[in-house]
């Protein structure tokens, strides 16, 4: 049976998700990465997954090895729990890329169609739809983003390049507020494109 508050809450989310995809493809960034993921939350029973869109609209290249993007993005947070199943977070996102030294050990292990990275988010502003995700709960709708992972360009000789990368994922108001218990994601896949 179609559950149709779930799937008007959906829509709601899958209308955001057209918003950000129609944002203007500008900048010297342009990257689109799908991402999915989730695992058991700490200090809790329960089990989150988290299914989003990312998109980087903004990069400065400091140096070769060093890159900073700025982007926006939509995550459709879930748990298996029977109460506060699920919210909607939006969020705006600075990341800090950091690649090996071209003709450096690590560098070398790949093959050359690839480009190994480090990627650090900080301080990503997000708004939740909801404080409470199962037994976990938020002071407010106000929140951030922070993630961590390791990750691939690949380059098939295309001007199109690939991106694919394992991450950690996280939610939480940084203790600003007083009811700060934290989403946890802790295995994300993502799969992307250099448009």
């Amino acid at each position: 049976m179609i559950d149709l508050e779930h799937l008007s809450r959906l829509n709601v989310g899958c209308r955001i998700l057209l918003l950000v995809l129609m944002i203007p493809l500008s900048g010297n960034a342009d990257e689109l990465i799908l991402t999915y993921g989730g695992g058991t939350q700490e200090g809790s029973h329960q089990r989150n997954t988290a299914v989003g869109v990312d998109f980087a609209f903004y990069k400065h290249e400091r140096s070769q090895r060093q890159h900073l993007l700025v982007g926006v993005s939509y995550s459709y947070l879930s748990t298996d729990t029977p109460a506060n199943d699920h919210i909607h977070a939006f969020s705006i996102y600075p990341q800090v890329s950091l690649f090996p030294n071209s003709d450096g050990k690590l560098a070398g292990t790949f093959p050359e169609w690839t480009k190994p990275y480090f990627f650090v988010r900080a301080l990503g502003a997000s708004y939740i739809s909801a404080n409470r995700l199962g037994e976990r709960e938020q002071a407010n709708h106000f929140a951030f983003q922070a993630q961590i992972g390791i990750g691939l360009q690949l380059d098939f000789g295309q001007e199109r390049k690939g991106i694919v990368s394992l991450s950690w994922k996280h939610f939480s108001n940084a203790n600003l507020f007083s009811d700060n218990d934290g989403f946890d994601f802790p295995i994300v896949l993502s799969l992307g494109v250099k448009l």
